[in-house]
This record gives structure tokens, sequence and C-alpha cells, in this order.
């Protein structure tokens, strides 16, 4: 995936978070605000470091497990119009994916 997809992958789940922060459905905003400050350090260090190899395995399997959280405790309740619950889980999902891409080829490369 290119530079500019994956900044709009972060800007998608910043988004999303914005949104399920402006909405009254969401009960559970106080994970999600510390979410979106961890997301927004790793977006901010992969705009200056253009590589995704930075975010800790502990760090990403800890908001990994929030998100996932979250979306089983909404997925069944919340609008078809406003599924960010699951629009989360598959922005975070794909972003999850190439951290372990850019891992495994940097693995790779030192063999």
């Amino acid at each position: 995936m290119k530079n500019d997809q994956i900044e709009c992958l972060f800007k998608n789940i910043i988004n999303i978070i914005d949104l399920i922060l402006e909405t009254d459905f969401y009960v559970q905003k106080k994970s999600m605000i510390e979410i979106k400050k961890k997301i927004q350090a790793w977006f901010n260090d992969y705009k200056t470091k253009n590589t995704l190899t930075t975010i800790l395995a502990s760090e990403l399997e800890f908001i990994s497990l929030e998100i996932t959280g979250f979306f089983d405790i909404y997925l069944k309740s919340e609008s078809v119009n406003k599924n960010y619950a699951e629009r989360l889980s598959y922005y975070f999902g794909t972003l999850e994916i190439e951290w372990k891409n850019e891992i495994l080829r940097k693995k790779t490369s030192h063999i």
C-alpha cells in the first residue's frame, strides 16, 4: 500500500472516532478518546518516518482488542447508515494488516 493510502487509513480512523465521540448513541467514549490519542500519535510518527514499523506490537494488540470489544457491543444495534463500529473495525484491521506486511518485509530483508 502506498504512503498516501496509509495516510488515508489513519484519517478515516480518526474521522470515524470523531463521529463516534459526537454521536449520543455510543456510550463508551472514554476508551475512544484514548484510542484516538494513540492513533493520532502513530499517524504523526508515520508522517515523519513513512513507516508503520515504529508501532509497538503490544500497543497495536491492545488497540485491536479495544476496537474489537467496541465492535462486538455495537454491531447489532447501530444504524445501518451510521455503522461506525463496523467501519472503525474495517479501517483499523486494514491498518493492522499493513503493519504486519511492513514488519514481515523488514524481517525478510535482514535475512
